[in-house]
């Protein structure tokens, strides 16, 4: 991003020096000139998610947004959308509990990018992958499941 900017340069301190002041990083360079948004990207795709996604599926742009999208401040990703993440489990448990179940389940879904909570600075919990897993069924797949099965007379 930084070449396409900086037409010109010659070296490394060249395209580190923004109206005549040395960055230490690239990404302070970048910041500079404006070519990155800080994690409001991630809050917007979030947020246009969050108007047609099911809670479920919104965990599973939040971990893959942990895992690609190099964000910020995760903590602050989640308590921006803490409230959309744990819908369901709030609905079906109580608010604390909730997003306890989130977390686990996003947790889970970190696992696939050999990430974890701890290593996001995001709050731990403790609940086992049964419980979890009972807790995080869709009704509508248990529905389509038992309307399946023929009753024998």
């Amino acid at each position: 991003m930084l070449l396409l900017r900086k037409s010109g340069a010659i070296s490394f301190d060249d395209i580190l020096t923004v109206n005549g002041l040395r960055c230490i990083t690239f990404q302070q360079a970048c910041q500079e000139y404006l070519l990155l948004r800080g994690d409001q990207q991630w809050h917007d795709a979030l947020n246009d998610a969050a108007q047609f996604q099911s809670p479920r599926q919104l965990r599973m742009l939040f971990a893959m947004i942990c895992g690609f999208g190099e964000v910020e401040d995760v903590p602050d990703l989640w308590v921006q959308h803490q409230v959309s993440l744990c819908e369901d489990f709030v609905h079906r448990y109580s608010e604390q509990t909730g997003s306890h179940y989130a977390l686990a389940d996003i947790e889970e879904l970190l696992t696939s990018y050999n990430l974890s909570l701890q290593k996001l600075h995001l709050p731990t919990v403790d609940l086992s992958a049964s419980v979890l897993e009972r807790a995080n069924f869709d009704v509508v797949e248990e529905q389509a499941k038992a309307n399946s099965y023929t009753i024998c007379s």
